[in-house]
């Protein structure tokens, strides 16, 4: 779970990062700023990824009442 939280941690700085420079690129380097997107779109994958399996490992660890009525 620990290797799943950093993972998620630098693919979501590596979407940030990459998000930011294929903004910022200057237009007449298209090839360098489609490269920028490239990699920032596999980062909020990455990231999106390791987020949804986060949730779902934390919601089969997490303990369930066992009757309806118990809070």
């Amino acid at each position: 779970m620990k290797t799943l939280a950093n993972i998620n941690v630098l693919a979501w700085a590596t979407f940030w990062v990459f998000g930011f420079l294929a903004v910022t690129e200057n237009p007449s380097n298209a090839m360098t700023m489609s490269v920028y997107a490239l990699v920032a779109f596999a980062g909020l994958a990455t990231g999106i990824r390791c987020y949804i399996k986060i949730c779902r490992i934390g919601d089969a660890l997490a303990p369930r009442p066992t009757q309806m009525n118990e809070v």
